[in-house]
């Protein structure tokens, strides 16, 4: 198996570089059909490629003309030359044929040009679901996983037109890593941050370690078991955190945060790949699609600012935990007030409230309470007989 990942990272090298010399001697563009065509008779005379199936190689090809793709959208860098790691994939991207098939009273999978493999079956396999693709994963720890992916049909579930009867809103921080909308405040764990005094120690003893040793190779693979160790601990807790909300809860409202953009503060970039906010939000979709629940993601804009109360922008600092409503008088703690208002946010863009109301600077913005509605000159200051009537109001 180790073969036909070196030999699959051999073709995509080979085939980066037809790219590049195309290109550099002609100015001549290079397609996956092109490249298909020339694997197709390099294939019959090469013996070490065709030890390998004929489709995970057409992978090869595909996915770095995917990865040219994005290039050339400005969504990825420049694809680069592989070279050989302890770690390394290939994908059989048509299983139903019988290219992969597992046996799980044998506790054996069939991969073709492979053969049959001791594997551990985690989890029953569906009976009546097509098997349609199976990826074999080497992680730099040493260890070997297959992903088996089915094709399971689910009946579809008219979720917007029931009325919701327990929609909660979840606020995603650093202070708390998640606050929900009915009070409960779960701490971040930190697993990155408990595991830096160990790393650290790993890190130093790999980089005393003589280049390509086995000394090296064996602490290369004790710092990637810290790093396997702790994504782990992150996603046990991520899928705990996502199953306790679908389980509760049959509407759930996130932030539609840009992670991407906010790990450009260097001082937050650590703090914010350690949460895992995505991967939480990701756990949490998957799971309401099969249990019938529905989960939406509204407008992150003023979401800390934004009274729940009244709907007064409150332009105040991000350091500032706790705040006096200047609409209203309430006092708010952030976190808890942006959970509600990605609650409000989320029931009203399923139908089932008024429209929201999106504070902007400018133009007038109408304060909603319960006794009527009170106008606002600017964002984040109100008339002083306005303000004077909203505050006598109880909220």
């Amino acid at each position: 198996m180790l073969n036909a990942i070196d030999t699959c990272r051999h073709l995509w090298n080979d085939a980066l570089a037809h790219r590049k010399d195309r290109w550099q001697n002609g100015r001549k563009s290079t397609s996956y059909n092109h490249q298909q065509w020339i694997f197709t008779h390099e294939r019959r005379a090469n013996p070490e490629l065709g030890a390998v199936h004929s489709q995970v190689a057409q992978d090869v090809l595909r996915r770095l003309d995917k990865a040219f793709q994005r290039f050339f959208k400005h969504q990825a860098e420049h694809p680069r030359f592989k070279r050989f790691t302890t770690s390394g994939s290939l994908t059989y991207p048509q299983c139903y044929n019988g290219s992969v098939r597992p046996d799980v009273l044998r506790r054996r999978l069939y991969i073709s040009k492979i053969g049959n493999v001791k594997v551990v079956f985690h989890r029953p396999l569906p009976k009546d679901a097509l098997l349609k693709t199976c990826a074999v994963i080497r992680e730099p720890c040493g260890e070997w996983y297959a992903s088996l992916v089915y094709e399971d049909i689910m009946p579809l579930q008219d979720i917007v037109a029931h009325h919701v009867t327990s929609p909660v809103g979840v606020d995603l921080g650093l202070k708390f890593l998640i606050v929900t909308s009915d009070g409960i405040e779960v701490p971040p764990p930190r697993f990155l941050r408990k595991a830096e005094k160990r790393l650290k120690h790993l890190q130093s003893d790999l980089s005393r370690k003589r280049t390509a040793s086995k000394n090296q190779l064996k602490a290369r693979r004790r710092v990637a078991s810290l790093h396997v160790k702790v994504a782990r601990q992150r996603a046990d807790l991520n899928h705990k955190l996502s199953a306790d909300l679908v389980k509760g809860h049959d509407l759930i409202g996130f932030e539609d945060l840009q992670v991407k953009n906010m790990v450009r503060n260097r001082r937050l970039s650590k703090s914010i790949h350690d949460a895992g906010w995505g991967q939480l939000v990701r756990f949490t979709e998957y799971k309401a699609v099969s249990k019938g629940k529905l989960v939406v993601k509204v407008d992150r804009r003023y979401s800390t600012q934004e009274c729940f109360h009244c709907g007064t922008l409150n332009k105040i600092s991000l350091g500032v935990r706790e705040f006096v409503c200047i609409g209203c008088g309430s006092v708010l703690h952030r976190d808890h007030n942006a959970s509600r208002i990605v609650l409000k946010r989320a029931i009203a863009k399923v139908g089932q409230d008024m429209p929201e109301l999106t504070p902007v600077e400018t133009r007038p913005l109408l304060v909603r309470t319960t006794g009527g509605a009170s106008k606002v000159e600017e964002a984040g200051t109100t008339r002083a007989h306005d303000a004077l009537e909203a505050h006598s109001l109880s909220p």
